[in-house]
């Protein structure tokens, strides 16, 4: 994928070379709970990880926004969320719990899919819950640094305008990455790529950043994760890179909430604490940078 000159000027003017591996490593899933939190600041304090995003429809979310007020310098957006994909652990919209939404299952709370928030949440419910999640965290004191997207969601043509609005609303980056149509139909997203590539020079004139490469299919377990971390960084190239994971320390309430992937998210926490993990950024010579940076760019460029 080339690099482009609205990358090019944005990495020289972050005082870069245009030629460098800008990687943003970013934590997903801050607030979903109190394990979640503890591992995702820990990762943020050991110096690796940069960034991370905070589901504020979720039950430790006040936590996360407590620890941002005391701690201004953590650099935190919001992971935008209309799915609960947990089976007992779930939490509901903010905006509304009218059915007309479309925003709530039958247990009241947000869909567990996202087949099934995009067959029922109308566009205009999806808008208003988004803004109402950028808003809480405003109004918890939480220097909103960008927003992302929970489990795809919000990213899909049914509410990208949405999504893209909002951040032009709040003046703050929004991951977008540049896809080409053989990455979206390798992703499983074909039928929305001419819709989707239409819409990337638009949002390229516009300021905002968009993103070179994404790596984000990192969870599952690994027999050495840190190792496995290791050889993703191999794959980085020049450009702005987005690498997300989900760590969260070991816990009986992180091992009740979802059985399928404590494991995982407990090497994801112990991967980025890990002193190699630091090597490994030398070695493939990576230049950390989280959203906070973006949108300060951003802003200044206006």
């Amino acid at each position: 994928m080339g690099f482009s000159m609205v990358i090019e000027s944005i990495s020289e003017k972050l005082g870069f070379k245009k030629d460098d591996k800008l990687v943003i490593i970013h934590i997903d899933d801050m607030g979903f709970s109190h394990s979640s939190n503890i591992g995702s600041f820990k990762c943020l304090d050991f110096g690796v990880a940069t960034c991370g995003s905070v589901i504020i429809p979720s039950a430790w979310f006040l936590e996360t926004a407590s620890i941002c007020r005391s701690n201004p310098h953590y650099d935190v957006g919001v992971h935008l969320t209309l799915t609960c994909e947990y089976e007992t652990y779930r939490w509901r919209a903010l905006s509304s719990v009218d059915p007309k939404t479309g925003l709530l299952d039958h247990e009241m709370c947000l869909w567990r899919t996202t087949e099934e928030a995009l067959a029922n949440v109308t566009p205009e419910a999806a808008e208003k819950e988004m803004r109402a999640q950028i808003q809480t965290a405003l109004d918890q004191g939480i220097d909103v640094t960008h927003i992302d997207t929970h489990m795809g969601t919000v990213i899909y043509p049914k509410f990208i305008q949405s999504y893209i609005q909002l951040a032009q609303e709040f003046d703050i980056p929004a991951f977008i990455p540049k896809l080409t149509r053989e990455e979206m139909i390798a992703m499983g997203f074909g039928e929305y790529a001419d819709l989707f590539l239409s819409f990337l020079p638009v949002l390229e004139e516009s300021g905002l950043p968009l993103l070179d490469q994404i790596i984000i299919d990192t969870g599952g377990e690994q027999k050495n994760k840190t190792d496995y971390y290791c050889k993703r960084f191999a794959e980085i190239k020049s450009g702005l890179t987005h690498l997300l994971f989900h760590p969260a320390q070991m816990s009986s309430e992180l091992e009740a909430i979802t059985k399928d992937s404590a494991v995982w998210r407990n090497q994801d926490f112990e991967a980025f604490t890990n002193p190699i993990i630091k090597k490994c950024v030398d070695k493939f010579q990576l230049k950390l940078i989280g959203y906070r940076q973006l949108r300060d760019l951003m802003r200044k460029n206006h």
